[in-house]
């Protein structure tokens, strides 16, 4: 039951925003909330199901091999490496991404408040890496 709690709050959660997308007289927010209620419930019976699936019985030794494969895994120094190599090649990719992206909206004249969004989107994702790479740093 202590692996399905976080999910049975999530269900609750869930609940609670249907019901109040039934009371939200705006049409746009209140099928915003519904859909997000639905789309949160939906996605922790899931879990819950994937949950007891591997928790049965029958499947404990499999569901043990694989929490110990996953362990391993997690603790694998080269994996790690590959982790933040991929999330390094990640955030460079999006960087360019960002920056050709806001260049090709202002080629085609879109509205400058789009333009100084995705800009300002790439700014934030450059101090995030900023920040993360010295908070790294120091506890390294």
């Amino acid at each position: 039951m202590k692996e399905k709690k976080p999910f049975v709050i999530d269900i609750l959660v869930g609940i609670v925003l249907v019901c109040v997308g039934f009371f939200v007289k705006v049409d746009y927010y209140s099928t915003m909330i519904f859909s997000m209620g639905v789309g949160l419930m939906v996605a922790a019976i899931v879990q819950i199901i994937r949950i007891t699936y591997w928790q049965n019985p029958k499947r404990y030794t499999e569901y043990e091999a694989k929490k110990r494969e996953a362990y391993i895994n997690n603790v694998d120094e080269r994996k790690q490496y590959l982790r933040m190599k991929a999330g390094h090649v990640t955030y460079q990719i999006m960087t360019f991404s960002l920056l050709i992206l806001s260049l090709i909206l202002a080629l085609i004249r879109v509205e400058a408040w789009i333009i100084a969004m995705i800009f300002l989107l790439f700014i934030l994702q450059w101090l995030v890496g900023v920040i993360a790479f010295h908070m790294l740093e120091k506890r390294m």
